[in-house]
C-alpha cells in the first residue's frame, strides 16, 4: 500500500501547509519549527512518489496532487479521531452491542423496551438488541454466546458458567383459553371450571420440576381437564390454545398481551408463583454488557415487589486500565497509518507471529508497533496470554473501523496520484429501501453506464436518519433519503426533491374491521394501537407526525415503539395495529395490507437527493445530475 510508514500527522501539517499558502505561517500554526516541518513534508512526498507542492519566492501552491490530498485529508482524519473515540467509549463500557433475550411476558410488561430506551437516553452508542425467546432457548443461546443477557422465569440447572439473578416474583392465575370459547366470555373460573377442557403444556417449555409444580398445584386445585402435551415450546402451547385445541395457565404479564387467537379468563382461589431472574455469562468481560446489566437492575428495582439483591460487580468495571484524555477531535501524533495495519492483521490472525507473516516483518517489530499503538491511544487493545493474543473491546472496535480508515487513505494516495485526469471515478449512494428510489437508481446507473463508464456507482441501503451523518463522515457521497430528515440547519449540506408523494392513509391489515371502509375518520382510529418509531429515532419526524395528527383531532394509542418499516408493516398485516401509509402504496400496499385515506390528514413527502455543497468531486457531480434528471422525467 502506497504511503504505509506516512505519520497521520504528517497529513494535518499538509492540510495546514495547504491552506495557509506558506511554510512559515503553517509552522506557526502548528507549534513545530519550520525546518522540521518542511522535512516532513519531503518525506510524505517521498513516500507517497508525487510532488504535493510547488515552491517559489512568495510561498508554496500545491500541485493538481496536494489539492487531492488537501481535500480528502481532513475528512480522513476527522474519521480516525472518531474511530479512536469509539475505541475510548467501549473501553469506558458507553458503547458497543448488547443482545437481551426475554420471555414474552417480560416483553408485555414493557421492561425490555423501557432498559432500550433509557440506555438510548443515557448511552447513544450502545445498541440494545431484543430477542423473543422460550425459557430453553435462554441459556443455550446464553451458552453459546448467541445473547448477552437473558430475562426468564424458574430457572434450569445451569452450572457455573451462567450467573443467575433473581428479580420479582410473578403470579400465574390466568386461564388462557380459545376466542371462540364460551369461557372467554366469563369474568372468572375455578380450576374445576374449567371441565374437560384439555390443558395443554409444552413438553419442553418448562425447566426441571417446574413442569411437576404447576400440575400439582393445578391438581391440589380441583384440576378435572385430561392432560394435552405439544411437542415444542410455551409458544407452541399457547398456538394449540389459538386453535381452540386447550387451555394453558398463564401469568398475569402474559395476560397483558395474550396471542392473537386467545382470550385471558382469571381463575378464582388459584395462585402458582413464579420467580423472575436476571442472567448472563461468568466470563463476560465486556464492559458494556456491565453498563446495559447496570441499566437492567435499575430499572427492575423501581418495579413494586423487586428483589434483586445481587450487584453487577460480578462484572469488571468498565475503562479499566484506560489513559486516555479527550485530544478534542485530534489524531494522537504518534499514531502512523502502519499501526492500524498492525492492529488489523493481529485481529484476524490472533497471533501477532501469523500477523507478522501475513505483513512479511519481524514479529518484535508488530509487537513495538502494537505497543506504540496501545501508548498512543490510551487504553488496552489486547490482551495477552500464553496462548496468543486477543483483542479487548476498545481493540475490537478499533479493529472494525480499520478496513474503512485504510481504504479511505489508500483511495485519497491513489487521488493524489491520478490527480491529473481531472476526474475521481467512484461514487457512493446511500439509499432508503423504497420503491421510488429503486426505480430511480435503476434508471440513473442505466444513464450512468452509457454517459460516463469510467464511473463506478456503489448503492449502500440505509435508513435516512444515518445518511446525513455518513455524509459528513465521507462514508457515502449522496444520499436518498425521505424528506423528513432535512438538512437544512447545516450549512454544510443541501438537498433537492427529486420525487414527491403524500402521507395522507392509514395501513391496516386486510382482515381488520376497518379494512371494508373505503375512507377512514380520526375518531376510527383512536383505540387501534399506533405502530410508529420512538421519538430518539428522529425527533422532528415525530413531532411532525404527531402535531399532524393532534390537528384532526387524533390522539394516537401507542403501546410500543418499532424501528423499521419493513417489520411494522408485517405487525400491520398480522392485525398489531396500523400505521402511516403513503399515497403511492395504494395502487400497491404490503402484502395482507389495505391502504385507507383518513378524513382532513394530509402530511407532504417525499425523497430527497442529499449532497455537499463543496463536492469537488466530477464523478459525483455527474451522478447528482443523472439522479436528478430520472427523478424530472419520473414527474414530467
Amino acid at each position: 500500500m502506497a504511503g504505509a510508514a506516512v505519520h497521520l500527522r504528517y497529513l494535518r501539517y499538509f492540510v495546514a501547509v495547504g491552506e495557509t499558502r506558506n511554510l512559515s505561517r503553517a509552522a506557526a500554526q502548528l507549534h513545530v519549527a519550520q525546518p522540521a516541518l518542511s522535512r516532513q513534508i519531503r518525506d510524505l512526498e517521498r513516500e507517497l512518489g508525487v510532488e504535493l507542492l510547488e515552491r517559489h519566492p512568495k510561498g508554496v501552491t500545491p500541485t493538481p496532487a496536494g489539492e487531492a490530498l488537501i481535500h480528502g485529508a481532513p475528512r480522513i482524519l476527522a474519521n480516525t479521531a472518531i474511530a479512536l473515540e469509539r475505541a475510548e467509549a467501549t473501553a469506558a463500557g458507553r458503547r458497543g452491542r448488547v443482545v437481551l433475550g426475554a420471555l414474552r411476558a417480560f416483553f408485555a410488561l414493557g421492561l425490555p423496551s423501557a432498559v432500550q430506551e433509557e440506555l438510548r437516553r443515557d448511552h447513544p452508542e450502545i445498541a440494545l438488541v431484543l430477542q423473543d425467546l422460550d425459557q430453553p432457548e435462554l441459556f443455550e443461546q446464553l451458552h453459546a454466546g448467541v445473547i448477552d443477557l437473558g430475562l426468564g422465569a424458574a430457572p434450569a440447572p445451569h452450572g457455573a458458567a451462567i450467573i443467575v439473578a433473581p428479580l420479582w416474583e410473578e403470579t400465574a392465575d390466568q386461564a388462557l383459553v380459545p376466542t371462540a370459547h364460551a369461557l372467554a366470555r366469563h369474568c372468572g373460573v375455578t380450576v374445576s371450571g374449567l371441565g374437560d377442557l384439555p390443558l395443554v403444556l409444552p413438553k419442553h417449555g418448562y425447566s426441571d420440576g417446574v413442569f411437576e409444580r404447576v400440575l400439582g398445584a393445578l391438581r391440589a386445585g380441583g384440576l378435572r381437564s385430561p392432560l394435552m402435551i405439544v411437542e415444542g415450546t410455551i409458544q407452541d402451547a399457547h398456538m394449540a390454545v389459538a386453535a381452540g385445541r386447550g387451555w394453558a395457565l398463564v401469568t398475569r404479564a402474559r395476560a397483558l398481551a395474550p396471542p392473537g387467537g386467545t382470550s385471558t379468563v382469571p381463575i378464582e382461589g388459584f395462585e402458582f408463583k413464579v420467580l423472575t431472574y436476571a442472567m448472563w455469562r461468568r466470563s463476560e468481560r465486556r464492559p458494556v454488557v456491565r453498563t446495559a446489566l447496570d441499566k437492567l437492575l435499575e430499572v427492575v428495582r423501581r418495579r413494586p415487589g423487586a428483589r434483586v439483591v445481587i450487584q453487577s460487580q460480578l462484572l469488571p468495571p468498565a475503562g479499566a486500565g484506560s489513559t486516555r484524555r479527550s485530544s478534542g477531535g485530534r489524531v494522537p501524533l504518534m499514531v502512523e497509518i502502519r499501526h492500524l495495519r498492525a492492529l488489523l492483521a493481529v485481529a484476524g490472525a490472533r497471533s501477532i507471529g501469523r500477523a507478522a507473516e501475513q505483513l512479511g516483518v519481524a514479529q518484535p517489530s508488530v509487537s513495538r508497533q502494537l505497543n506504540e499503538l496501545e501508548h498512543a491511544v490510551g487504553v488496552p487493545l489486547l490482551e495477552r496470554s500464553a496462548r496468543g493474543v486477543i483483542l479487548t473491546p476498545a481493540g475490537a472496535s478499533l479493529a472494525e473501523d480499520c478496513p474503512e480508515l485504510l481504504l479511505s487513505l489508500e483511495q485519497l494516495f491513489e487521488e493524489a496520484l491520478r490527480a491529473r485526469r481531472g476526474m475521481e471515478a467512484r461514487c457512493v449512494v446511500g439509499a432508503v429501501a423504497t420503491t421510488v428510489t429503486s426505480a430511480i437508481l435503476t434508471g440513473m446507473l442505466a444513464e450512468c453506464a452509457a454517459r460516463y463508464p469510467e464511473v463506478r456507482v456503489m448503492i449502500e441501503e440505509m435508513a435516512s436518519p444515518l445518511q446525513p451523518p455518513a455524509l459528513a463522515r465521507g462514508k457515502i457521497d449522496l444520499g436518498l433519503a425521505h424528506s423528513y430528515v432535512g438538512v437544512g440547519g447545516d450549512q454544510a449540506f443541501a438537498h433537492h426533491r427529486i420525487a414527491k408523494d403524500r402521507v395522507d392513509a392509514a395501513l391496516l391489515s386486510s382482515g381488520h374491521p376497518l379494512a371494508q371502509r373505503r375512507k377512514l375518520e380520526a375518531a376510527d382510529l383512536a383505540d387501534v394501537p399506533f405502530l410508529f418509531p420512538e421519538r430518539a429515532f428522529h425527533p422532528r419526524l415525530y413531532d411532525l407526525v404527531l402535531r399532524a395528527l393532534d390537528s384532526i383531532g387524533l390522539t394516537p394509542r401507542i403501546d410500543a415503539t418499532y424501528d423499521g418499516l419493513p417489520a411494522v408493516w408485517s405487525l400491520v398485516a398480522q392485525g398489531k395495529g396500523w400505521c402511516l401509509g403513503f399515497r403511492s402504496q395504494r395502487a400497491r400496499p404490503p402484502a395482507g395490507t389495505v391502504v385507507l385515506p383518513i378524513t382532513g390528514f394530509n402530511l407532504p413527502w417525499g425523497i430527497d437527493v442529499i449532497y455537499r455543497r463543496d463536492e469537488r468531486s466530477a464523478a459525483v457531480q455527474a451522478v447528482l445530475g443523472l439522479i436528478r434528471q430520472t427523478g424530472k422525467r419520473r414527474h414530467r
